[in-house]
């Protein structure tokens, strides 16, 4: 096979209508495009298939008329991704693209599902003698302590693996839960008799390979060791299941990728290797990644790409938090020459030149590529979650970075700066104390009122020091006070925070020591990342999540880059790869991946001005808003600035804040801001405000984007004055009014007893 990163289908382009930028007018109605890249068509995809995802709230009747609007029937659903279908149309993709790519009122996106390939170059080399990489990345010392768990399975994404394979087959996972042969589905995972794994292609249980490209990732994972028999994988001992959606060609849909991810997380499989990539982005595929490491504790291992260029291929690219994205090193340690490289989307490196391997037969073979370095990491990942089973995916994947061994050829070229280091990783799997809350935290608590607290604690290796687990409370100055938990004997601790008035700030964590870990915290950060919640009641006057154009307004005297809403489209020069809420859009400047990307705010400023905001119904209010500026990409980097105003009561603009042109928040990221209103415009009705992207530095040759999402205005209501026993009406006087008010609301609001308790206290006063 060709070495090759990913196809684009050239010729396709979206039509305006649905993939139009809006940069000016006045913004009433909601008609942006819900396509989440919006060059979709230019990528290779599916002919007459779309994915859809609808809203939850969106009833049955809309989501038929969906449907009918594209002649589209659902052939398959994914539960891992709620509300997400594919449809399967006689319209072409750009047709349906265009005629749903405005109903944002019943979908959350619409895209193509795009063909993927394989990530390798061509082999070029007879087996070498030795596996250069296992050093590289210091197997060797790992496997003094540990060789692998033979009940920790491995899912390899791919073209299927060879499980008759000499080097394989002792590994190869045989599902526990299934009977073979019976045609049912034993274990009740949703697929018939898959012993090995499953074939998404063909839709039947046998995953063989048929490529040799699976097999190959699957020997360096996993290929059995001490055998004396050809290679052999990080993991000596381990399970692999077959996860096949790429075809003996080596291509394949992202459909049958979210159905494999599916897979993944209903039979538990904590691993998976992806040595693919190619297509834009797909949020259908987003989705489906995050939800797999959010429910099921699932790590992502995904090879970065062999364009040789800088950022990585997607699924690499996505900003999922359980993704481990894997650049090419070569047997100097050296950046492979066709690796895909970037400081932040690409995490660690691993060896992928010349690497020896099981293909199909009983043979072995030489290949490069970021395919071949992607296995090292997922076994190597494999290796540390097979010791600290119990952990989460965050531990582990935390682990594997943290311990890369730094490497001068990939300062700057990978978060990390470094290659997997497993033995180091190995060496970091202690498992200290562990805590977990088994009461709740709440959002809202009446004031006065204590909470009690209660939590589990597990040893684990460790030993905990008697008395020292504690939990923290803040106090009345706004510091920290103690107290010894009580335990059960059977590793539950509980303790009680005292109530907290109106003015008083809230918040509880709580730590141990343990022997060899020294102090433990939950939640991490102790002090500086509390447990805390709000005293009395949080009354929302305004709402903005970026769903709808509402009120807002667009002027720009930019040649370039005006407000738009819309889902994030990344083209890795400063803009934001999602919004900030997860709701899906919000505003951004130009939002398009265009022009080679070249989309910014060019040669003057653009302004996003939101309608009136009322707050006759809020007494103290707290402005919040969630923005995003990076100025440093272009030739003139850190020139420009991002300014947020507020008028009061259709007065004069006043400046909230100024970013930029150096300093904080420059480079990119979301950053909340918040702003106490009554301080800044005292007494105020009503309120608008503005936020304002320029390119009009000393020269206008940098990159300057910009973003706004989840915008509100709410107060706190807190009452904690004490009311007098009989007090009805709140007047701190128990008099003839009590009684009277009592009376008239006799047998609805107010019964004998209280009539009574009205009497005992007449007279009293607070």
């Amino acid at each position: 096979m060709s070495r090759l990163s990913f196809f684009l289908a050239g010729g396709l382009l979206a039509t305006a209508t649905a993939v139009a930028s809006l940069n000016t007018a006045v913004l009433a109605d909601p008609s942006d495009s819900i396509i989440p890249d919006a060059n979709a068509l230019t990528h290779e995809h599916v002919p007459n298939a779309v994915f859809l995802r609808f809203h939850e709230a969106t009833p049955q009747v809309a989501r038929e008329d969906v449907l009918g609007e594209i002649r589209g029937t659902v052939t398959e659903t994914y539960w891992l991704v709620p509300g997400l279908v594919r449809v399967d149309t006689d319209m072409s993709v750009a047709d349906a693209l265009a005629t749903l790519g405005e109903r944002g009122d019943a979908l959350q996106y619409v895209e193509p599902i795009y063909i993927v390939h394989t990530l390798e170059t061509t082999p070029n080399d007879p087996m070498y003698n030795q596996l250069y990489g296992m050093e590289q990345i210091r197997a060797p010392l790992a496997w003094d302590e540990h060789t692998g768990d033979q009940d920790f399975t491995i899912a390899i994404i791919d073209t299927g693996f060879n499980y008759n394979h000499q080097d394989l087959t002792a590994n190869a996972w045989s599902n526990p839960g299934e009977i073979a042969g019976n045609g049912q589905d034993d274990d009740g995972n949703g697929y018939v008799d898959d012993i090995h794994g499953y074939d998404f292609i063909n839709n039947d249980n046998d995953p063989n390979d048929d490529n040799g490209h699976g097999s190959h990732c699957g020997g360096t994972i996993g290929g059995v060791g001490n055998n004396g028999i050809g290679v052999a994988g990080v993991n000596w001992h381990c399970r692999l299941a077959g996860v096949k959606f790429l075809s003996a060609g080596g291509s394949g849909s992202l459909d049958d990728a979210v159905s494999a991810m599916q897979y993944v997380a209903a039979t538990g499989l904590k691993v998976s290797n992806n040595s693919w990539g190619g297509g834009g982005f797909s949020q259908a595929m987003f989705d489906a990644i995050q939800n797999a490491g959010d429910d099921y504790g699932h790590i992502f291992c995904a090879a970065a790409g062999n364009g040789g260029s800088y950022g990585a291929s997607y699924p690499g690219a996505y900003t999922c938090s359980n993704i481990i994205c894997v650049g090419a090193s070569d047997s100097n340690e050296n950046m492979a020459s066709f690796t895909q490289y970037h400081p932040v989307e690409v995490d660690i490196a691993a060896p992928g030149v010349d690497v020896v391997s099981t293909v199909l037969g009983n043979g072995y073979d030489s290949y490069s590529g970021t395919s071949m370095a992607t296995p090292h990491v997922a076994g190597g990942t494999a290796l540390i979650y097979s010791v600290m089973g119990d952990s989460t995916s965050a531990e582990i994947k935390d682990i594997i970075l943290s311990t890369a061994r730094p490497v001068s050829a990939w300062q700057g070229n990978c978060v990390t700066g470094g290659i997997l280091n497993v033995a180091d990783a190995l060496d970091a799997t202690f498992l200290g104390p562990k805590f977990e809350l088994v009461s709740t935290v709440p959002d809202e608590m009446d004031p006065n009122t204590p909470l009690q607290v209660m939590a589990t604690l597990d040893p684990r290796e460790d030993v905990v020091i008697p008395g020292s687990v504690t939990l923290h409370h803040r106090n009345a100055m706004s510091g920290w006070s103690t107290v010894t938990m009580d335990g059960d004997g059977t590793g539950a601790w509980s303790a009680s925070v005292p109530g907290y008035g109106c003015d008083d700030s809230s918040g509880f964590y709580l730590t141990c020591q343990g022997q060899a870990a020294g102090e433990v915290a939950l939640p991490s950060g102790g002090a500086s990342n509390a447990f805390s919640w709000t005293i009395g009641h949080v009354v929302v006057a305004y709402e903005d999540n970026g769903q709808s154009n509402g009120a807002w307004a667009v002027s720009t005297d930019a040649t370039d880059g005006g407000w738009n809403r819309g889902v994030p489209v990344n083209c890795d020069r400063g803009d934001p790869p999602a919004d900030y809420d997860g709701s899906g859009a919000c505003w951004l400047t130009d939002n398009s991946s265009s022009d080679s990307c070249n989309s910014d705010v060019d040669s003057g400023s653009t302004q996003l001005t939101s309608g009136v905001i009322d707050l006759s119904a809020v007494q103290s209010p707290q402005l919040s808003y969630a923005r995003w500026f990076n100025n440093s990409y272009g030739a003139a980097p850190y020139t420009d600035t991002f300014d947020v105003q507020i008028s009061a009561d259709g007065g004069a603009w006043q400046m909230l804040e100024s970013v930029g042109p150096n300093g904080a928040d420059v480079d990119g990221g979301w950053v909340q801001a918040n702003w106490d209103l009554e301080s800044i415009v005292p007494n105020a009705s009503t309120i608008q405000l503005r936020f304002t992207a320029s390119d009009i530095g000393a020269d206008t040759q940098s990159v300057v984007e910009a973003g706004v999402d989840a915008i509100s205005v709410s107060a706190r209501e807190c009452d904690d004055q004490p009311m007098c026993p009989g007090d009805v009406n709140g007047d701190m006087l128990v008099d003839v009014e009590d009684l009277l008010a009592a009376i008239a609301g006799y047998g609805d609001d107010y019964s004998v007893e209280d009539i009574l308790e009205i009497l005992a206290n007449f007279g009293a006063t607070c």
